[in-house]
């Protein structure tokens, strides 16, 4: 592992391309942001889900919840996994309920039926989406 990158660095290392104002470093074939500046660019925008990374592949966003709120997305047509950065929650898939804290990683599938509900605490997730989310 390079020194001074960590682990999603590097996943944005290995997806290449999808250039954005987040980016801390990179160029050609290398993407690096950080969690920080991702979170700050979402809180500026107002809204709960900031994509930041969309190749043919993947695309990558952050997505927050307050506690409390409610979860009002849709099945997607895509593979998609979650990674906790911070917060508790609770993920239902089709009808199955995975408690999720900071460092839980859960796959789901295309076309699963999935919300998150029960926030007990702000809850920042990272989510991937592979191929990349389409409307």
């Amino acid at each position: 592992m390079r020194k001074g990158l960590g682990f999603w660095s590097l996943v944005a290392l290995a997806a290449g391309g999808g250039g954005s104002a987040h980016e801390t470093q990179g160029a050609g074939s290398a993407r690096v942001f950080t969690l920080a500046q991702l979170t700050a660019e979402r809180q500026v925008s107002g809204r709960e889900w900031l994509e930041f990374l969309r190749v043919k592949s993947l695309s990558m966003g952050v997505y927050h919840l307050k506690k409390g709120a409610t979860d009002t997305q849709s099945p997607h047509r895509q593979d998609e996994v979650y990674y906790v950065a911070s917060g508790r929650a609770v993920l239902a898939v089709d009808g199955q309920d995975y408690p999720v804290e900071p460092g839980s990683v859960v796959f789901v599938k295309a076309n699963a039926k999935h919300r998150l509900h029960s926030i007990g605490e702000d809850l920042t997730t990272l989510v991937f989406f592979a191929p990349a989310e389409t409307d």
